[in-house]
């Protein structure tokens, strides 16, 4: 947000999201991936990654490359349900972070209905509100990043490991 708050219409240096970079990197070939995650995985779509970028294609094609049992969610790409972490939100304390769970329960549901054992979430705050309403709710699962997944199943030097 900085160069539109300096009043750049575009960005004055080149950057990439994470997303875009591991999409590249894997489809390359520039990193190996040697195995597959076995447990059923889902995942976030973050808004700024997924609204706003575009990036919806980039994450399936990063997920597929390194997951064998993907359940994607419903809705999805920009209609997925918001993790209301976002912006700072998730560091709301008492007793906002209530009201937070409560509505936070469709986002829930929807992870539970894709009975995976995995969320592999792209963005840090989404990570955090994920992980807090994993826990709220009980779901048993497990919230990942995908540079998590990318070491498990990627490729590494014999003297790097």
């Amino acid at each position: 947000m900085a160069p539109q708050w300096l009043g750049y219409k575009e960005s004055p240096i080149e950057y990439i999201h994470a997303v875009g970079l591991f999409y590249e990197i894997i489809k390359d070939g520039r990193i190996k991936i040697v195995k597959k995650i076995k447990e059923p995985v889902t995942f976030q779509e973050p808004c700024n990654t997924v609204r706003n970028a575009g990036y919806g294609d980039m994450l399936r094609y990063i997920i597929n490359a390194t997951c064998e049992d993907v359940r994607e969610p419903f809705p999805s790409y920009e209609h997925n349900y918001c993790c209301m972490a976002g912006g700072g939100v998730i560091n709301t304390g008492p007793p906002w972070k209530m009201v937070q769970m409560e509505g936070i329960r469709v986002k829930a549901e929807q992870f539970r209905d894709t009975g995976a054992k995995i969320i592999i979430a792209p963005c840090h705050n989404c990570h955090s509100g994920i992980e807090a309403f994993v826990k709220h709710y009980n779901l048993g699962m497990h919230v990942t990043f995908f540079t998590d997944i990318l070491l498990d199943v990627m490729e590494k030097p014999e003297k790097k490991q």
